[in-house]
């Protein structure tokens, strides 16, 4: 039993794997969702016309994109390409089995997509409100449409709960996980409102990927960790690393 406390930041529900692995690591587990997701309901009769346009695949890069197809939709023999093992896992047991698997990251997507298709095939992507990679721009460069829809908002925290400020202030927390970059910007920011940055001094971050590791640069840590590959796996591992070494 190592008995390091790691803060886990994901959404609700979307916690149980990384807190599962860590627990069975020996690691205490705080969960603190530093966003809430919402299905945008108004966008059915988009979603209904776009697809009865045809497109060549629907483009997934979370799970939350699955779910809300899923919901917002009857429909289940639609092609999926999906950008990873979890979301296609997830796809898979809402009824969808017409499911690529890209590679686990945004450029393991396009590269899949460049590869797979040709010019002229159309795409619709369907996605949060708020995503980092332009995939219309991107995928408009070998002349390939895609359509956006976003069926879901991830809606930020506006305050920590007193129960962490005070856990960060008497150093009772270890390692915060952070999987995405706005999930970095909004624990920043959240930290710096409740007053306790200095106590991040004692805490290790854990970032998914260095594009998530950026807005954390101004913050002074115990350590600033990034996995060696965009899986949940990596991240558990690079934890290890950083107490067991």
């Amino acid at each position: 039993m190592t008995g390091e406390t790691i803060l886990v930041t994901r959404p609700q529900g979307d916690e149980k794997i990384l807190t599962d692995l860590l627990h069975e690591r020996g690691y205490r587990v705080i969960h603190e969702p530093l966003t809430s997701i919402y299905l945008d309901h108004t966008q059915r009769p988009l979603l209904e016309r776009a697809l009865h346009d045809e497109p060549d695949a629907c483009i997934i890069t979370s799970r939350h994109g699955a779910r809300a197809l899923a919901a917002l939709s009857d429909l289940r023999d639609l092609f999926l390409i999906c950008v990873g093992e979890s979301t296609a896992r997830t796809a898979q047991s809402l009824g969808f089995d017409r499911i690529a698997v890209a590679g686990g990251n945004a450029a393991k997507l396009i590269e899949y997509i460049r590869g797979a298709y040709d010019e002229g095939s159309r795409f619709l992507y369907l996605s949060g409100e708020h995503v980092r990679m332009d995939l219309e721009q991107i995928l408009s460069q070998s002349h390939m449409q895609v359509q956006r829809l976003a069926l879901y908002e991830a809606v930020a925290a506006t305050q920590l709960s007193d129960t962490l400020v005070e856990q960060l202030k008497r150093r009772q927390i270890d390692a915060v996980t952070l999987l995405s970059t706005r999930t970095a910007k909004i624990f920043s920011a959240l930290t710096q409102n409740a007053g306790v940055r200095e106590g991040l001094t004692h805490v290790h971050a854990v970032a998914l990927s260095a594009a998530i590791a950026e807005p954390l640069l101004a913050y002074s840590w115990q350590g600033l960790h990034i996995a060696h590959e965009a899986t949940l796996a990596s991240v558990v591992e690079t934890v290890d690393n950083m107490f067991q070494s």
